[in-house]
């Protein structure tokens, strides 16, 4: 990620302590010195937004070095590194939350904008039909783990903990929580439309 000048563990920690003692020209030389390689590691895992990732990567780097949050300063490759790795995995995870279970995140989200009466009502009978397929899932697991992660949005640490699940299984009793959960939603609208005529 660096160059052979930039290398040496005293340059490193030059820098750092530069940064620290709030040099502005230091935070500038940390973006030059390391800005290729961070921008070679979210074009790889994330082209579409990597310009994002690239700012905030060093936005954050540089406010956790002021804070004294870097404890080895010849280690600033590595850590920058971490940051913008970090940065890529937490937005993918971003990603795949807001995409799974689409229908429940719609349904239970607050309008900003004021409903008129027949949305408000149509809001409100998909509110309930969610919650109605939630309870009719077979195992309580399935529904603790649909409600917390895409509802509550508890951290996927968290609730593996309580549930006695290894990240693994957990990704497995996810997955299959959500294909009966499709199913079950799908029959429910079915029946909705058979009885509503629409």
């Amino acid at each position: 990620m660096e160059t052979a000048a930039s290398s040496d563990p005293g340059n490193a920690a030059e820098l750092v302590s530069r940064i620290r003692a709030g040099d502005p020209h230091a935070e500038a030389e940390l973006v030059e010195r390391y800005g290729r390689g961070v921008m070679m590691i979210v074009r790889r895992e994330a082209r579409h937004v990597s310009d994002d990732l690239y700012q905030d990567t060093f936005r954050i780097a540089i406010e956790k070095v002021r804070q004294g949050d870097l404890r080895e300063a010849d280690k600033l490759s590595a850590f920058i590194c971490s940051v913008a790795r970090n940065l890529v995995i937490e937005y993918f995870r971003r990603s795949v939350r807001q995409e799974g279970l689409a229908e429940l995140a719609e349904a239970e989200r607050p309008r900003h904008a004021e409903p008129n009466q027949l949305e408000a009502l149509l809001q409100q009978e998909k509110a309930g039909i969610v919650r109605q397929v939630i309870d009719e899932l077979p195992t309580d697991r399935d529904r603790q783990v649909l409600m917390r992660y895409y509802i509550l949005e508890h951290d996927k640490e968290q609730i593996c903990a309580d549930l006695g699940l290894t990240s693994l299984h957990f990704n497995r009793v996810l997955h299959r929580a959500r294909e009966r959960y499709k199913e079950l939603y799908e029959k429910a609208l079915s029946r909705r439309k058979k009885a509503t005529g629409h």
